[in-house]
């Protein structure tokens, strides 16, 4: 066996084991024949995941604006820009021209995110899907659409829309905690019950069978009874098969909140959730970030285009933009993330635990000065020492 395989030193003879179970972790490949070269495998399945080449997504990012002034938020709200009238067109025209030279691709996903998207639901998110759906060039797609919200904004015509366009596959909303909790952190300009219209909201998505991903942000004051939360919910009767539960970490928060969320997760689940968190589906070769995939990009205004949606979108991480023809050109920044591919890191290749790091944070690694990867804060496989 490799180094990714069983331990020579623990002499382990499959032949004092149940032939069922060999041939179960065999065809799991968790055990691997000696003639097999592992590493040439997963760098296969990793080239595999992030070329799909069926499936092109786009984030669409209307603007930076937002509705609401969350303390962990890393964004720029001040930055009051939205996608115009003519950089939709600019968008379209990028669409008809990827889909003309990759015509294998079958599926187009849009995710809005934001800023708070729905403050331009009415200006650039329907313009866009229909300019979309009604473009020849383009009607062999099957379209699908996600959003990212503090779902205070979801409306009875944004419910209407979704039901007359059966195209929007799930909505992910935020609450920060029970009530209490949550109107101090998710409070609205207007000062008023956040809580109360974004649960309200839930329900009226749930009751039209739209699928709401109810994300729970949790740090060291949450202090949460998801008993009390998910009772908000329990009398809906679609709620156990649209409401999905994801409880997260703050990104500030102390990694000591994972014992707190394993405990979350346990009390969800038995109370008849589907519920998942961050080491539910964690990343590997099978299931990489949006950022390492060759068809998927995030798109500002002003044509702006980047890779990853969790930095501040400052000019010094635009990859790209979109020009007035729709040609998308790749800057400097893009052809850097490429090359930084863990395929061409020997040190990544031949570490133990590759297959579920994957290389780690791609955005990490293009951000450090000397490129030292890992998927924990204190392990560097590039370590100066």
């Amino acid at each position: 066996m490799t180094k990714w395989g069983i331990d020579d030193k623990l002499h382990l003879s499959l032949s004092n084991i149940d032939h069922r179970l060999v041939n179960t972790l065999k065809e799991n490949k968790i055990i691997l024949d000696d003639d097999i070269n592992e590493r040439n495998m997963v760098k296969n399945i990793l080239e595999e995941t992030n070329n799909v080449n069926d499936v092109l997504e786009f984030t669409i990012i209307p603007s930076l604006a937002c509705n609401f002034s969350c303390w962990y938020c890393y964004e720029n709200h001040n930055n009051k820009e939205h996608i115009s009238q003519p950089e939709i067109k600019h968008i379209v025209l990028a669409l008809e021209k990827i889909i003309k030279n990759k015509p294998e691709i079958t599926t187009f996903k849009i995710s809005f995110f934001g800023g708070e998207p729905l403050l331009f639901f009415k200006s650039v998110v329907v313009p866009l899907i229909e300019d979309i759906k009604k473009d020849p060039l383009l009607d062999t797609l099957t379209i699908k659409v996600g959003f990212t919200t503090n779902g205070y904004l979801i409306s009875n015509k944004f419910i209407k829309y979704f039901t007359e366009n059966p195209i929007l596959e799930a909505i992910q909303v935020t609450l920060d905690g029970n009530k209490e909790r949550h109107n101090k952190v998710r409070f609205s300009f207007k000062g008023d019950n956040s809580y109360k219209k974004i649960t309200n909201n839930i329900i009226d998505c749930l009751k039209h069978k739209i699928n709401i991903v109810l994300r729970l942000n949790i740090s060291e004051d949450t202090k949460l009874d998801i008993a009390k939360l998910l009772h908000e919910f329990v009398n809906i009767e679609e709620a156990k098969q649209y409401l999905h539960i994801s409880i997260q970490k703050v990104w500030q928060s102390d990694y000591s909140v994972y014992d707190t969320i394993d405990k979350l997760l346990a009390e969800s689940r038995s109370l008849g959730f589907d519920s998942a968190s961050y080491f539910t589906y964690p990343s590997s070769i099978w299931s990489t970030c949006y950022a390492d995939k060759a068809n998927n990009m995030v798109i500002n205004p002003n044509g702006k285009v980047f890779k990853c949606t969790a930095r501040n979108f400052s000019p010094v991480q635009e990859e790209g933009h979109i020009a007035e023809n729709g040609d998308i050109r790749w800057n400097a920044i893009h052809e850097k993330r490429i090359h930084l591919s863990p395929i061409n890191d020997k040190e990544c290749i031949n570490c133990n635990i590759f297959p579920i790091c994957a290389g780690g944070c791609s955005q990490k690694v293009l951000e450090d000065k000397i490129g030292r990867r890992g998927i924990f804060p204190w392990m560097s496989l590039h370590s100066p020492n």
